[in-house]
Formats: structure tokens, C-alpha cells, sequence
């Protein structure tokens, strides 16, 4: 099991309410930037693999989903499970920007 993170680029809504953006991915780290007008927080966690904001659809699927459909094209099982609330970009991260 490997567990992969990609982190979704702000869409026109969030862009047009001049969002900011809190998930920064570096390496195979992802630090949430969780801001309080108190402190400022800074959470750090480590995944298998990390893709940004501005990472290609093409890299995503040859370093996390390549071999799997290759061994399932040969007869064995695989499974990808996208996880995640509503909105946080699991279409973006399975098929990429959909040109609506």
C-alpha cells in the first residue's frame, strides 16, 4: 500500500474570493498551513508521494498509477481509492483538468 497525496490548484471560486492557498507540498511532505489570529501554526506530514498544485496530470499517472494498470492488464487485481471530502480534488487528481 502507498499512500499518495496530490494537492489541488485553487479553482475560479476560491481565485475569484482571493483565496489563499494553506497546503504547500514539498517533497514527499505536505505542510498544512493552519492560520489562527493568535499563532501561527505550521502542520507537517510525510506520504509515499506528494504532487503540487502544478504537478502534470502525465507525472501523477506515471509514478502512482503506471505499474498498477500494467500488473492489471497482465491479470492481477489493483485498486486506486481516491479519498477525501467533497471538493477537495479527487476528479482533478484521477482525470486531471476537465475543461468545463
Amino acid at each position: 500500500i502507498k499512500v499518495v497525496v496530490r494537492v489541488r490548484p485553487m479553482n475560479s471560486k476560491e481565485n475569484g474570493l482571493g483565496c489563499r492557498s494553506i497546503v504547500f507540498a514539498v517533497n514527499k511532505i505536505i505542510k498544512y498551513l493552519l492560520l489562527n489570529l493568535k499563532q501561527d501554526n505550521t502542520k507537517v506530514f510525510a506520504y509515499d508521494s506528494v504532487f503540487g498544485d502544478n504537478s502534470l496530470q502525465s507525472i501523477v499517472y506515471a509514478k502512482t498509477a503506471y505499474t498498477l494498470v500494467e500488473n492489471v492488464l497482465q491479470g492481477y487485481n489493483g485498486t486506486i481509492f481516491a479519498y477525501g471530502q467533497t471538493g477537495c480534488g479527487k476528479t482533478h487528481s484521477m482525470v486531471g483538468k476537465l475543461d468545463v
